[in-house]
């Protein structure tokens, strides 16, 4: 816990004091303070365009500034999506020559599509680079923002809606959920998306253009596989109860999504082995080599629950601590908006919203989540009940609802300026790796190292990739030119693709030293041991980000 947390979570206690004594002392005196509620009101009718300047301010800021060059890391996930997505988009196959796939091998262990199929349209557009990599993630955030602010404002109110945007612009993990290319971090805003036409279907034809939003969905992240189908029966057993919809409406919308399902089903038997063909027409489904379906189960709600709740709400960048016990308020009021739904039997948007969180979250620990990203689906729906919770805090009190906005105002400012200025551009070496990618541009520019040998030492997993997004080489060439070393105990490594080595422990340098005449070393300067080696033997060290360019004149 930070000092500005602790001192957010101060500010809350006392306030939380002094609406309860208001309170009392208020109905003691008879003293009604609902004009107050009634200005905000008037006011946010009045003035929400202006607000909304405001607020697309901070979005350029937050997701549009720097975007692409800001956060300068460059994951593996990320890359091997962006590579795939560049092979699609030049070869129509992914790097594996797998034809127009529904679902990615990635590494082997899979990955989702949406993603990879939404970059393919920017990177004809944008051309092949990062800024196009990422532009789904901004595209799908910027449309579920506003979204979510029409789908509230409609079943709430304008001053909910802006409040509820407002935090959802400036929460850490949406800001760091955007500016990242990795496909499930696509569920979020795709989710938001479907929710809105969900709710806002009355005619025949929106509830098919609702499902198919919910089937896209399925395409985002593999969890959706289980989440969504929880949720989605829920929702219709409360939406039938309530009379709000009927069973030819769920049908025509079940219509797109069983569409849009059947192909993954298929997927889910060709790698359980009950089927044996690959291709559906001009779409291919791969046979992954590591299969994770064993990993979900329910028991694992109670073997690892608790620690996944832990990260969900307590990892670093993702919510304010302030926010964790605001959710839980929230969470606990909206209570009573379920009650009263299903006992007078109608709709009410928060009852949606406590449907949606509890049903995603129990999908959701049916598998361990050891990082955030597998529950970012999570993190609109726990800023709805923030929102709830903190408009009945700060109810009927100007000074509340000050004393709040400057709190959220000063959490905000804190975690950007650290983000632009340390975390996002900095990562220990850990994320070395886009350099590698930008680095393997400017050698592949040079005519000077066309015909020679290159070596890479890098300290991140999965080297390779970068360098084949950053050559921009053809799935066929990959595939051709790829040698692949065993080091036993399950462990496979890429030693080379093209003319690019990797060496990946020291007995294979001591080798290569040994043994080569021309060539160039790329080595991550965590090897200070490997370069010195070299400079003993001639070689020049140039610095170029967390990596040493080691050349020779013959």
């Amino acid at each position: 816990m930070t000092i500005i947390d602790l001192i957010s979570i101060i500010i809350l206690m006392l306030l939380l004091a002094y609406s309860v004594i208001k309170k009392y002392i208020d109905e003691k005196n008879g003293i009604d303070n609902s004009k107050t509620e009634s200005k905000i009101d008037e006011f946010c009718n009045k003035h929400y365009k202006k607000i909304w300047i405001v607020f697309i301010i901070i979005l350029f800021f937050t997701v549009v500034y720097k975007f692409g060059e800001i956060p300068t890391y460059l994951g593996c996930d990320e890359a091997g999506m962006a590579y795939d997505a560049y092979c699609l988009s030049e070869y129509g196959t992914d790097r594996y020559m797998n034809q127009y796939p529904l679902y990615l091998t990635n590494f082997g262990q899979g990955q989702s599509s949406l993603c990879a199929y939404l970059a393919v349209i920017f990177i004809k557009i944008l051309g092949p680079n990062v800024i196009a990599y990422r532009m789904p993630m901004l595209l799908v955030y910027i449309v579920s923002v506003i979204a979510s602010y029409l789908m509230v404002s409609k079943f709430k109110n304008k001053k909910f809606a802006l409040l509820f945007t407002f935090l959802i612009i400036t929460c850490p993990w949406n800001i760091f959920n955007t500016r990242m290319a990795l496909d499930c971090n696509l569920y979020l805003g795709m989710f938001m998306i479907a929710l809105y036409f969900m709710t806002r279907a009355e005619k025949t034809y929106q509830f098919f253009i609702a499902g198919i939003f919910v089937g896209l969905n399925l395409y985002t992240y593999c969890l959706a596989w289980i989440t969504m189908p929880i949720f989605l029966a829920v929702w219709i057993v409360y939406m039938l109860y309530i009379k709000r919809t009927n069973w030819k409406q769920i049908i025509v919308m079940g219509i797109p999504i069983a569409i849009l399902a059947l192909p993954l089903i298929y997927f889910l038997l060709l790698n359980y082995g009950i089927v044996k063909q690959t291709d559906i027409g001009i779409f291919s489904l791969p046979v992954l080599d590591t299969f994770r379906a064993e990993q979900i189960s329910p028991l694992n709600i109670f073997k690892t629950g608790l620690e996944s709740l832990k990260v969900i709400f307590m990892s670093e960048g993702t919510i304010y601590l302030l926010y964790v016990p605001l959710f839980i308020i929230g969470f606990i009021l909206s209570f009573k908006n379920v009650v009263q739904s299903i006992k007078e039997k109608k709709f009410d948007l928060t009852t949606v919203m406590v449907i949606a969180f509890v049903t995603l979250l129990i999908g959701l620990l049916f598998t361990r989540i050891p990082t955030a990203n597998k529950a970012n689906v999570l993190y609109f729906l726990i800023l709805y009940f923030v929102a709830v919770a903190i408009i009945k805090i700060c109810e009927n009190s100007y000074l509340s609802k000050i004393i709040m906005l400057i709190t959220i105002c000063g959490l905000f400012i804190n975690f950007t300026w650290n983000y632009f200025k340390v975390d996002g551009v900095s990562g220990d070496n850990w994320y070395e790796d886009r350099y590698l990618y930008s680095l393997t541009e400017e050698i592949e520019a040079n005519e000077k190292y066309a015909n020679m040998e290159k070596y890479i030492i890098s300290y991140k997993a999965a080297p390779y990739i970068y360098v084949m997004l950053g050559t921009r080489m053809s799935p066929q060439e990959y595939m051709e030119t790829q040698e692949i070393v065993d080091y036993g105990n399950n462990r496979t490594e890429i030693a080379k693709i093209g003319d690019y080595n990797f060496i990946y422990k020291s007995n294979e340098f001591d080798e290569v030293v040994n043994n080569k005449e021309n060539g160039i070393f790329i080595i991550s300067n965590r090897y200070e041991n490997e370069i010195k080696e070299l400079q003993e033997q001639g070689y020049t060290r140039q610095d170029y980000g967390y990596y040493a360019v080691m050349t020779k004149e013959e």
